[in-house]
């Protein structure tokens, strides 16, 4: 590039029209738009395949193995408390974060996750952060024990009388 335009310098000292100078000039500067935009497409398709194979591992991970089962498996549990009230228990499990935010800070201790626990005979829920493994195969008494340390959630609003309730747990 430094070549050409010392070569066009050097033309134009020789005496070539400042036309043919001013043309060349235009050429280059097309060339250099050229190249530029060259490079932000190479830049592009470079993030576009980055992106398919990123997605494309996620996809593998995700495809259950042979073995595995395909239907996914419901981790609900229904349970008495130590007062005999029947509670819902399920896991919950945050989206991603948009870009640029993480879900530690808007989520803080829940960021991983949480168990839910709705009372089913009356408007009670609540909470526990984290996700304890193996909670599904919790004995009532240790399950009684997770409610115990779990904090109170806000209560669901009010259905409309007459509504039944739901057979699986709802979406928090």
């Amino acid at each position: 590039m430094r070549n050409r335009l010392r070569e066009t310098c050097e033309a134009e000292a020789n005496g070539i029209s400042t036309e043919s100078a001013a043309e060349i000039r235009r050429l280059e500067d097309s060339l250099l738009a050229a190249a530029v935009a060259a490079e932000q497409t190479i830049a592009l398709r470079r993030q576009i395949e980055k992106r398919k194979s990123d997605m494309a591992e996620l996809v593998k991970e995700a495809t259950p193995l042979p073995n595995e089962p395909t239907e996914p498996v419901l981790k609900v549990r229904e349970f008495r408390d130590t007062n005999g009230q029947l509670w819902r228990a399920w896991p919950v499990t945050p989206g991603q974060a948009r870009p640029g935010r993480t879900a530690q800070r808007y989520l803080g201790e829940f960021h991983k996750g949480w168990i839910c626990f709705e009372a089913l005979e009356s408007s009670a829920r609540r909470r526990l952060p984290g996700q304890p493994t193996d909670w599904i195969e919790l004995k009532e008494p240790d399950l009684c024990q997770l409610l115990q340390q779990a904090i109170n959630a806000p209560e669901r609003k009010r259905r409309a009388e007459g509504a039944d309730r739901p057979s699986s747990p709802p979406v928090n």
